[in-house]
């Protein structure tokens, strides 16, 4: 398989290097909302012992960027975890690409054209998920891609984190699969 060209146009992102200028904090609205979301779960995580997912629902249709089929990429560094949620994704329909790195996660978001959502790991080895939300959504082109956190992380904190930082949604690891293509589908107007 072939990976296409990377843009020409000076566009792309690069999550290899820090940024020259960190993009701003979050409106004090988004943060206070985040919180109050976040903690509205915690009778939830206190019963069950994990997070039910969150998804915010897209207020219309997010049509797919390339006129066809919905692309999303994975960000994961457990490479069985990935390649089960690649096979439940393509079963549905969708088209997947994967990416465990800062440099592949590059390669990935500068593909053309370019993904729909991205499911987003906290901890990565070089990285941090919540950096690269927070790259995103200081990108003119990309801040409004759907990105959805899909992590361990599961404390009311860590979920007012990934909200705060632009999060459309936060699943939870152990999750069903079924919660995870149902999140996935919300935040892109399908369900």
């Amino acid at each position: 398989m072939s990976v296409p060209p990377l843009p020409s146009d000076g566009d792309e992102l690069d999550f290899t290097h820090e940024p020259a200028v960190p993009p701003p904090p979050p409106p004090r609205e988004q943060v206070e909302s985040a919180r109050a979301e976040a903690s509205a779960t915690l009778p939830q995580l206190l019963d069950a012992g994990y997070m039910v997912s969150i998804a915010r629902r897209a207020p219309a249709r997010v049509p797919p960027r390339n006129g066809e089929k919905y692309v999303l990429l994975v960000v994961e560094d457990d490479p069985d975890l990935a390649q089960l949620v690649i096979d439940i994704f393509m079963t549905a329909g969708f088209e997947v690409h994967w990416a465990s790195n800062k440099a592949e996660i590059n390669q990935q978001m500068n593909r053309r054209p370019s993904v729909d959502l991205v499911l987003l790991d906290i901890l990565l080895p070089d990285t941090h998920g919540l950096q690269i939300l927070k790259r995103i959504r200081s990108h003119p082109k990309l801040a409004k891609l759907p990105v959805i956190m899909m992590t361990g992380k599961s404390t009311a904190q860590d979920v007012a984190s990934g909200l705060e930082a632009g999060a459309d949604g936060y699943v939870t690891k152990p999750f069903m699969m079924s919660g995870l293509v149902k999140a996935v589908k919300q935040v892109l107007g399908l369900a």
